[in-house]
C-alpha cells in the first residue's frame, strides 16, 4: 500500500536525524550537543535545532558547553527547520561553511525484488554482501577507516559493536561490496519511526563509502541497491538519505531520488 509522504514530512524525518557515534557524549534539551569519541575526531556538534528560542541563547549555551569540554571548535547543522536566522548568526560570528548536503528521498513499496535472501548478491564483477557475522563487520570497518579517516575498531569496539549490530532488537543493518574478494565499498540503514505514526517507519542510509582506488566501478550503485531492496522487505516507506552536493548526491538522483531540501554543516572557533 503506498504511503503519502509530503515534503515537510520528509524535512522533518530529516531533521529528526543526526549521526552519534557510540560513546559519544550527548547534553540534549531541546537541541542535541554531542562529543563525538576520540576514534571519530572528537569534534562537537550541535544538531536537532527545531527550537523556539532565539538563535543567540541557543548558539550561547552550546559554547558554554563546549568550553566546558574543553574544545575550541563547535560544528553546527543548520536545515530548513533550524533557528530562524541561524545561519546569520553564525556568518556574522566567523564561522565557515563547511560541508552541504541535499535531503533526498524516494518512496519504497515492496516488493522492491526478491524476498529476504542469505545468498550474496551479484552485481557484475562486485559480490554484496549484508553484514552477518565479526568478520562481516570487520571488513566494513576497513572500509570505513580508509573513507572516513577514523580510528579501526579494536578488538572490544568490534565485538560490541557486532552484539548490538545482530541482536534480533537491532534496528540496523550494513552492507558490504566486495571485489576479488577485497571489501572495496560498505554502507548502513537504520530503520526508525516516522514522524506521524501513519507513514510507518523511514529508512535511514547512511556512512556509503568506497575506497579511493575503487571509486567509479559501481560499487556505491551496488550497495545503494541492496539497501533498497533490504528497507522494502523490511517495511520501510521511505528511503532518506543525505547526500553530499558533490559526489552522491548526484548518484542518488539518478536512482530516482527527489530533492527535498539541504542542510548546511558550519564550524566555528571560538
Amino acid at each position: 500500500m503506498s504511503v503519502d509522504w509530503d515534503p515537510q514530512a520528509v524535512l522533518r524525518a530529516a531533521a529528526e536525524w543526526s549521526w552519534v557515534p557510540p560513546d559519544a557524549e550527548c547534553v540534549v534539551t531541546d537541541v542535541t550537543l554531542t562529543r563525538w569519541p576520540s576514534w571519530a575526531q572528537g569534534r562537537v556538534v550541535l544538531t536537532g535545532l527545531a527550537s523556539a528560542r532565539a538563535p543567540e541563547h541557543v548558539l550561547r549555551e552550546a559554547v558554554e558547553q563546549v568550553r566546558a569540554w574543553g574544545s575550541d571548535t563547535l560544528g553546527v547543522w543548520v536545515s530548513a527547520t533550524s533557528v530562524p536566522d541561524l545561519t546569520d548568526l553564525l556568518q556574522a560570528r566567523g564561522a565557515r561553511l563547511e560541508d552541504s548536503v541535499d535531503v533526498l528521498a524516494r518512496a519504497l513499496e515492496p516488493p522492491l525484488g526478491p524476498g529476504p535472501r542469505e545468498a550474496p548478491v551479484h552485481e557484475g564483477r562486485l559480490v554484496v554482501r549484508r553484514v552477518a557475522d565479526v568478520d562481516g563487520l570487520r571488513d566494513a570497518d576497513r572500509v570505513d577507516t580508509a573513507v572516513w579517516d577514523q580510528q579501526p575498531m579494536d578488538d572490544g569496539r568490534l565485538a560490541a559493536a557486532a552484539s548490538s549490530l545482530l541482536s534480533e532488537a537491532s534496528r540496523e543493518l550494513r552492507v558490504v561490496a566486495y571485489q576479488d574478494g577485497e571489501p572495496v565499498a560498505s554502507a548502513g540503514v537504520t530503520l526508525a519511526e516516522a514522524p506521524r505514526p501513519e507513514l510507518g517507519t523511514v529508512a535511514r542510509l547512511w556512512g556509503a563509502g568506497t575506497v579511493p582506488d575503487r571509486r567509479g566501478r559501481g560499487a556505491y550503485r551496488a550497495v545503494l541497491a541492496e539497501r533498497l531492496r533490504l528497507s522494502a522487505a523490511a517495511g520501510a516507506s521511505l528511503a532518506l538519505v543525505k547526500g553530499r552536493v558533490s559526489t552522491s548526491a548526484r548518484i542518488l538522483r539518478r536512482a530516482g531520488f527527489d530533492r527535498y531540501g539541504a542542510e548546511h554543516y558550519y564550524r566555528l572557533t571560538l
